[in-house]
Parts: structure tokens; sequence; C-alpha cells
């Protein structure tokens, strides 16, 4: 695949992105979460990581929506039997909540436990909790899409990536800290995508560039979809995802 010659985008299926009532409930859980941490360990780590990842991601989910670099549709939550939509700006916040906050500090809060039995059960409760949301699910509307090697997502990355390099050179003291959480999102994200993707929920679409400019439309196969995937969980969550840590804990 030519990475800057074609465009690959991330498709994803079913209401995840419009469900709201899901979205607060992980809110809830990573608030929760938060203050777990300071009452018992007097630490605001997770609380902040929680606010600034969601501000920051908050700000990217605007920036993609006003750029249409991805397609979002409303979100709506359910009370009884009555199917509310939200405000556009609600909507981004939780997404970005969902996106941000909830993935750092249950990437923080669990990577700093991982010999906990305890808190692992904890953790695997809440993988059980999102693989049974997804199995449950059947809707297969596409509800967002968006393009992964745009250019001004590689250039992120990259900022990123040098910015996180750099920062682990200077503070070495929170390699393993940080490697813990880094497992711990990766973990979490690929069991998500896994099954998201095993749904038809989750999947890729690749437009090649002819000779005339032109971009077509190839369905991939299961190995370009996999390459596609795995991007998004090692750079743009496990690699991006540090930066909050980075930012907002040292």
């Amino acid at each position: 695949m030519e990475l800057l010659n074609n465009r690959y985008y991330i498709v994803r299926n079913g209401d995840f992105a419009t469900d709201g009532n899901t979205k607060i409930l992980y809110c809830i859980f990573s608030i929760l979460l938060s203050i777990e941490d300071y009452i018992n360990n007097n630490s605001v780590n997770c609380l902040s990581i929680m606010i600034g990842s969601t501000f920051i991601w908050v700000l990217i989910e605007y920036i993609l929506y006003i750029t249409n670099t991805r397609i979002i549709k409303p979100m709506y939550i359910y009370l009884w039997n009555n199917k509310i939509e939200l405000h556009k700006y609600v909507s981004l916040f939780l997404q970005g909540f969902q996106e941000g906050g909830f993935i750092t500090t249950v990437g923080l809060y669990f990577g700093d436990r991982l010999n906990s039995i305890n808190h692992m059960l904890v953790f695997h409760s809440l993988i059980i909790f999102m693989i049974i949301n997804i199995i449950t699910k059947y809707n297969l509307i596409q509800s967002s899409k968006r393009q992964v090697n745009s250019k001004g997502s590689l250039i992120l990355m990259g900022l990123s990536t040098v910015y996180n390099l750099k920062t682990i050179y200077q503070h070495p003291e929170h390699i393993m800290r940080q490697l813990k959480m880094f497992i711990s999102m990766i973990y979490l994200s690929s069991i998500w995508t896994f099954f998201t993707w095993y749904k038809g929920f989750r999947t890729a679409e690749v437009y090649l560039k002819n000779e005339s400019n032109e971009y077509i439309k190839q369905s991939p196969n299961n190995f370009e979809i996999f390459l596609i995937l795995l991007y998004d969980i090692i750079f743009e969550i496990g690699i991006a995802y540090l930066t909050f840590y980075n930012l907002f804990i040292l």
C-alpha cells in the first residue's frame, strides 16, 4: 500500500457513534476511577489526564467535524421509551470524552494496577461489558468515516511521536509507567477492534489514485484491513495517547 498517494479510511457502522447512553456510562466510569484514585492514593493523575485529554479530543472532534474529515451522524439518548436527539456540540463532547478521557483514564488507572488481581477483575468486567454491548447490536448502517492518512493526521502523528520520544528521553523514570499504560490501552483497543470488525461494525475502505489523479474505490483484502486497523490501534491510540501523559502528568 502506498501511504501518501492513496486514501485509507476507517469506516464505523452501527449506532456506536450515535449511542449517547453508552458514552455517558463510559464517562461516569472514568470519573469514578479518577475519584477512587484520588481518595485512596491522594493522586490527581487520573483526573488530570481525563480532563486534559477530553478537552483536546473534543477540540479534535470539532475540527474533524467542521473540516468534514469525519462524517458524524446525530447522537441520541434513550430514556424509557423516548428517543432524544442531542445537540451537535453535546454529541462532540461525549464523543471526545469517550475517545480521549475514557481511554486514557482507563489506560493509566489499570496500567498502574496490572499486578492487582482485584483491579484486573474490574478491568475485564469492563471488557466483558464492552463485548456484550458489541455482540448484541445488529445495525450495520454507516455512522462515520475517517481518513487515516490525511496530511494533517500524518503530520500530527509525526509531531506527537517526536514529542513523546523527546519526553521519554528527558524523563526515563516514567518509561515503565507509560509502558504499562500503553499496554492497557492497546489491550483494550485490540479487543474492541476485533469484535467490532468481526461483527461488521468496523472496517476499512481503500481508494487508489490512478494516472489521471482520480481516486478509485477498491475492496481491501483482509490483510489491508488488518494493517489499517493495526495502525489505528498502535499509533492513533497507543502512541498518540501517551502524549496526554506527557502533557498532563509530567
